[in-house]
Parts: C-alpha cells; structure tokens; sequence
C-alpha cells in the first residue's frame, strides 16, 4: 500500500517490486490514493495491479477522509485475506496499519517500509515529533519494518522508533537498460546542442526542497566548463526554472535511460535521501556520480571507486564535478565500476529475495 504513485524513487520501487513478484507467481495487489496538488503521477503506475482508494491522499486529509479511507481499506483487507500487508511512506503506514490492526485477531502480518529520513528536512521540530511518535507506536504494533538502506535503519535504531531486531535493510532492484549513443538521448530530449568537447552532469529528481535545487543552481553557476541537465518535476520547478545559469537546462520529466545516457557523469545535491533510485539508475548506464553525504546515498555510491561523495555544500559537490571531468579516463573506470557493482547490489532478482525473506519473518512471528 502506498498513498499515492507520485513520480518517484518510492514509486519505481513497487513497479519494480511488483513486477518480481507477479513474475514469480505471487498474487498482489496496490491499494493507492491520488496523486495532489502539482504532484505527477508516475508513468509507470498502470503496469501494477492497483485498487484506488478514492479518499486517500499523502496531505493531512479533513478527520472524515481518513476514516473512510480506513474503512476503504479495512473492507479491501477483509475481503483479500492477505498472508501480508506491507504499506510504504509515512501515510500510508498510519492509515494501512491501523485498517489491518482493526481486524484484531483476523488481521495479516504487517509489514512497514520505511524509504526515507522523515525525521530529517521535510518538516517542522513539532511535526517531526509528532511523526516520530506516531511511527514509535505503529512500529510497535508491526511484525517487521523494512529501512531502505542501512542509514535510515541506524537513523530508525538510534531515535528509538523501532527495536534492532525488529528493523532490516532492504535495497531496491532496478532493471538493467541498454545505454543509447548519447547523441540521440540529447536529441530526443532537445539538447542536440550540448555534448562535444564539454561533458554533461546529469541531475534527475523530485524538484523539491529536500531535493536542493539551488544547490544544482549554485554548483553550475561556478562550474562554467560543465554542462548540466535537470530532470524531474515538483514544487520549486518554476524557480528552478527562473535561476538557472546559461550551462544548466531544465527538461521537466525525462524517461530515465534516455536521461542517463545523455550525460557523461551524474550529480545528487540532496540533503537528505534514503536508497537514491537515480544513481542506481545511473550506475546501470556506467556512469560516476558525485554525491552529498546524504542519507544512504553514500551505499550506491562508494567514494573514490564509483565516484565522490562530499559534503553538503555547492562548493563541495562543484569540486567533485571538476575533479572528475579533468580525468576523464579515471571517471570512464568509476563509471563501469559503478555498472558493474549496481548488477550486483542492485539486481531485481535481489530485492525479490530479500522481500520474500522478509515477509516469511513476518509471517512466521504471528
């Protein structure tokens, strides 16, 4: 269960997880709200086998809509008789939870994913308390929590949300592509002009706070000899938009491999992020990513074998860029070290296994 398909690293996940496990035999099913406001849904929402839930969505809903959406759901349970209900982000763990909580003894295993550092950068002090108070009680009442990475289960531990032996570490699956010559990618994105002696970093990511844009803005601005691409959508788009220096193009959503396999190197400017999807996706196209030390982003990224990972500042991640650029064969190296460490690490097959070990725990400690 996940509160809405928005585009997304979270959403990619399940369409990747789903698929897996339908391949393999597993009956599934999604229950989803909507996407709200300027969110974007997903393009690949429809290839999972969804039940909407009409009153569902990721904002703080009038008291009326949660309980329906509850309802929803505690009837949509009832009816499937699930071995197990796993929800993802923050609503949909309260909201899924507590429907299947409510069947008492007739309720399945439940299963938690915790895909981000809510604790960090994306609310307020009280909200943040409130959240962790929340997620410390429903954690309690859960048969297992999946931290997607080993920092946010450390993160999880440490602010005593949920006990040790109660938390692993799961790592998405992404599907391998073929990288295309980077000449068409940037025609069919409308940057045929780009490329030739000056290499393109690629930025791909919910254009959000989190996110930190003005951090790519900043980082292009004193790094003239590099070009920079921005995919992704969201609520800071128009400022992005409206501060970008000449050497940075902003596309709005792009088809990931196409993305990819237009740059020459990527860039994360987060400050905060669990198992970053891009990079992976980055990785599987061969090429070296210079990355904030943030959150798990330094699990994808192994510092000085597949890239940089640097501090949280413009200036840190400009002198990543401009290390890797001057030496274009040792970034060649990271990048097929990133490849092949992503098909590995990173593997749809993996995340199968890991889930299903997983949801058998769950099951059996009933």
């Amino acid at each position: 269960m996940i509160a809405r398909v928005n585009l997304g690293g979270t959403a990619r996940w399940l369409e990747t997880l789903t698929a897996e496990q339908m391949a393999a035999g597993q009956e599934v099913v999604v229950a989803t709200g909507h996407v709200q406001g300027d969110e974007v849904e997903d393009p690949g929402a429809d290839t999972m086998p969804l039940v909407r839930l009409d009153r569902l969505g990721r904002a703080v809903s009038p008291p009326l809509d949660d309980v329906m959406a509850l309802r929803e759901l505690r009837d949509l349970i009832g009816d499937l008789q699930p071995d197990v209900v796993n929800t993802h982000t923050a609503k949909a763990g309260l909201v899924g939870r507590a429907a299947a909580l409510s069947l008492g003894r007739r309720r399945p295993a439940l299963v938690h994913t915790v895909h981000g550092h809510l604790l960090k950068g994306y609310f307020s002090a009280t909200t943040v308390r409130g959240i962790s108070m929340t997620e410390k009680l429903m954690a309690s009442a859960s048969d297992l929590v999946l931290a997607a990475g080993q920092k946010v289960r450390d993160d999880l531990v440490a602010a005593r949300i949920v006990a040790a032996d109660k938390v692993v570490v799961v790592r998405p699956g992404v599907r391998d592509f073929t990288r295309i010559d980077p000449g068409l990618a940037r025609a069919e994105l409308g940057i045929a002009d780009l490329g030739g002696d000056r290499p393109v970093a690629g930025w791909l990511a919910r254009v959000v706070r989190v996110k930190r844009p003005d951090r790519l803005v900043a980082v292009a601005k004193v790094t003239p000899g590099v070009d920079f691409i921005a995919g992704g959508d969201g609520a800071l788009r128009p400022g992005l938009d409206e501060h970008a220096p000449g050497n940075l193009r902003t596309l709005g959503w792009a088809e990931p491999a196409t993305f990819w396999s237009a740059c020459d190197l990527a860039v994360l400017t987060s400050d905060n992020e669990a198992m970053p999807y891009s990079l992976v996706e980055a990785a599987l196209a061969g090429l070296a990513t210079v990355t904030t030390n943030a959150g798990s982003a330094s699990e994808v990224v192994v510092d000085g074998v597949t890239g940089l990972v640097v501090p949280l500042s413009p200036m840190a991640v400009a002198r990543g860029v401009q290390q890797l650029v001057a030496d274009p064969a040792a970034m060649a190296a990271m990048g097929a070290a990133a490849r092949e460490r992503a098909l590995v690490e990173f593997s749809p097959a993996r995340m199968l296994i890991e889930h299903t070990a997983a949801y058998e725990r769950a099951v059996a400690s009933r």
